[in-house]
């Protein structure tokens, strides 16, 4: 597989410590442990893992999981080695290939929207859940910001487009979260948009750790049945 160059370049020090401390990414990881609870899987494998955060969160909610994190970036998968020591951790291309094993839950957050072949990707990720297992995909619909175009997403999701490529992909939807209205969605997107994205990317000292707490803190008034921000779960037959 040929290393991605753009997300390479990322993962040298823009992600690593938005994905750890960024409001988002700590409410991400939230809803997918809120999406998980009522599962018992005994595998999880994280598809775009990054540094490997939201696997620790889900291994810290369901104990004894067998750990597994793939990623496109070469930096990723360094990162999230050093940080998860004991899972399986390798570099692939959810768009072209799989694993050979089968997992219980497979989630992927905030990457299917980065991938042109998005449909080819979520075929994969299916192949990769064990029978009777799930399958969480979280991502973006609604209008799409300059932003994020800038930082590499493809498309943000209409309403029901990407259930029904879970759907094609061999999933029946059977739980979903729509989360983020108002302060999520539309306040703090159209916010980035206006600052281009400043303030989120490179290190977090102590006054950018207190600012994200503080904008996690309003997040957590948001609607978690209204909003742009949607955690879809599949199950596999």
């Amino acid at each position: 597989m040929i290393p991605d160059p753009t997300y390479d370049q990322i993962w040298s020090g823009g992600w690593d410590d938005m994905r750890r401390y960024g409001p988002m990414a700590r409410h991400t990881r939230r809803l997918m442990r809120m999406i998980t609870r009522d599962l018992a899987p005994r595998s999880i494998l994280d598809v775009g893992c990054g540094e490997g955060s939201l696997l620790v969160a889900l291994a810290q909610a369901h104990p004894g999981a067998k750990l597994a994190g793939v990623e496109i970036s070469e930096n990723a998968v360094a990162l999230a080695k050093r940080g998860l020591p004991g899972a399986d951790i390798s570099q692939l291309d959810a768009a072209t290939q799989r694993l050979p094993g089968t997992y219980d839950l497979v989630v992927c957050a905030d990457v299917i929207e980065h991938i042109a072949d998005d449909q080819a990707a979520l075929n994969n990720i299916a192949a990769m859940c064990a029978p009777g297992g799930a399958v969480v995909i979280a991502t973006l619909q609604g209008r799409m910001r300059r932003f994020e175009a800038d930082i590499g997403h493809m498309r943000n999701y209409a309403k029901g487009e990407l259930a029904a490529k879970m759907t094609a992909a061999g999933l029946t939807i059977d739980k979903r979260i729509e989360w983020g209205f108002p302060f999520y969605s539309p306040l703090y997107r159209n916010l980035l948009e206006v600052l281009g994205n400043k303030g989120t990317m490179g290190a977090f000292g102590p006054v950018k750790k207190l600012l994200s707490h503080l904008i996690y803190t309003v997040f957590l008034l948001n609607s978690a049945h209204t909003g742009d921000y949607i955690f879809l779960r599949g199950r596999k037959a």
